[in-house]
């Protein structure tokens, strides 16, 4: 059967910020001390293609959420705006929004702000051993790269691929709702639906992903709507809240005081500077490094995977509190409909079953073996670093490689991870069709080694064991972690007395 491919002609070259030479030239200049003394007085101003631009009356308005654009005030965030966004958003919007043309001091510095106490993002977590590397030289490449990929036409959507995963979607459904409305009355057949719901849900959040990051049609309204359709409907969770969620997530990949997907205090921390108490800037509170959390992360390794199988009920109570409390939902009353579409059809179902008991079993059944997907998502930057070496040279390409891992499995067995196990491919390269992931593999390799870059990869259960193993080690963490307050209150304690 011949792929049915659509090609988005805006993709086929590289992006870049349409503003002509003569209005560039007509922009006043903004040196590094102009640029650091207007953010301190209010502006919101990030460096894009040369040009600074003021997002103050757009930040509210970014479909992703402020939080990404606001963890990029002050630095360079070229590569970060040109891999999440299609190509008309660079070269038409963004103009609108340039002040001035930037006048770099000569550093190679991406970031100018580092420094600075910035109420809505804090400092890039450094640490670590120095990375030698030429950011400079890895930055060019990996736009050239980008570039290549664009022109090659890899970021046109093959729909026959999600023809075949409709097939398996449907599958799925049928199977569940067959062995909840005519199989036999038994514990071994609503399990066996629990989990095919489970499978559908992980499948699901697969299509729901790339729908969040405009892959399928790169129309942004279009992808999203459907993706609220899909996943609020038959998932029962906000796409809205994980766009936001997700978005943030790829900005600031891995940093601990930024990431959401790296802050699950009580239950996990996955550095020792979580022990700090540190702030969230997502949720804008404190994460208590408390007596509750010190029990539960001296434990993570060994609670690991008993506390995934929870994880989708934790979804669902940040969906509803987003849906119900967040600022910013611009689809608000769209998805609290679909949701309670879910909750009517999902509720009706379990209504045929005959018993509690057996009701019960059913629905723990399909959302705990979907921590199966939960697995999935933090193998890749869990036990990945959280501290960079040079925060203000540190370029987008290196970040992202720095704090990702891949997961290696057989072709066959793609269908299972969705693609996604190629999630430093997915990194860098975000609006990039997951089903194509797996043909950039060896050119993101190749890139990695010229530059002296570690790429990280491990089969699913080698995965599995590394980061059950760094877990331990931050746990063991604890231990000493308790000794040294102890001792501390005890010397107050002389002191005082």
């Amino acid at each position: 059967m011949p792929s049915l491919t659509v090609k988005r002609d805006a993709d086929a070259e590289p992006a870049k910020i349409a503003l002509s030479e003569k209005r560039r030239r007509h922009l006043p200049t903004c040196t590094v001390e102009q640029l650091r003394q207007r953010i301190r007085d209010g502006e919101y101003l990030v460096i894009i293609d040369g040009l600074v631009c003021k997002l103050n009356g757009f930040v509210d308005k970014h479909p992703g959420g402020p939080l990404a654009v606001l963890h990029m005030v002050g630095r360079d965030a070229t590569d970060e705006v040109t891999s999440m966004h299609p190509r008309e958003v660079v070269a038409d919007v963004m103009p609108r929004w340039a002040v001035a043309r930037f006048v770099a001091d000569g550093s190679d510095r991406v970031s100018f702000v580092e420094d600075m106490q910035l109420p809505y993002s804090a400092a890039r977590s450094a640490g670590g051993e120095p990375a030698n590397l030429d950011y400079v030289a890895i930055q060019h490449d990996y736009r050239q790269l980008h570039a290549r990929l664009q022109a090659e036409g890899f970021f046109a959507c093959d729909y026959s691929e999600y023809a075949r995963e409709g097939a398996r979607y449907v599958g799925l459904f049928v199977a569940a709702l067959t062995l909840v409305l005519y199989g036999p009355a038994s514990a071994w057949t609503y399990a066996a639906a629990g989990l095919c719901t489970a499978l559908l849900w992980q499948q699901l959040s697969f299509f729901a992903h790339d729908l969040g990051h405009n892959e399928l049609t790169g129309r942004r309204d279009i992808d999203l709507v459907l993706g609220i359709c899909v996943a609020d409907v038959l998932g029962g969770l906000s796409v809205g809240w994980w766009k936001k969620n997700h978005n943030t997530h790829h900005i600031v990949t891995n940093d601990i005081d930024n990431d959401p997907d790296i802050q699950h205090m009580p239950f996990f921390a996955v550095s020792t500077r979580f022990f700090e108490s540190r702030f969230s800037t997502y949720y804008g509170r404190i994460m208590q490094f408390d007596a509750a959390a010190r029990l539960f992360v001296s434990l993570q390794d060994k609670l690991y995977y008993l506390v995934m199988c929870f994880a989708r009920f934790n979804l669902y109570v940040l969906s509803w509190t987003y849906l119900l409390r967040s600022d910013f939902a611009p689809y608000r009353a769209l998805e609290i409909v679909c949701v309670g579409v879910f909750l009517a059809w999902f509720s009706y179902l379990v209504s045929y079953i005959p018993t509690w008991p057996l009701r019960v079993l059913y629905v723990l059944t399909a959302n705990a073996a979907s921590a199966i997907l939960h697995i999935q998502i933090t193998l890749s930057h869990f036990a990945m670093s959280t501290e960079s070496p040079d925060p203000e040279h540190e370029c987008f390409c290196a970040r992202q490689v720095r704090t990702t891992m891949d997961v290696i499995c057989p072709r066959w067995f793609d269908w299972f991870h969705g693609g996604l196990q190629f999630q430093i491919e997915h990194h860098l390269f975000p609006r990039l069709p997951r089903h194509k992931l797996v043909r950039v593999q060896p050119m993101v390799k190749d890139l990695c080694r010229r530059h002296g870059m570690e790429f990280k990869e491990f089969s699913f259960i080698d995965g599995n064991v590394y980061t059950i193993r760094w877990l331990g080690h931050v746990a063991s963490r604890v231990k000493t972690y308790n000794c040294r307050e102890r001792l501390h209150d005890q010397a107050v304690a002389s002191i005082v007395s």
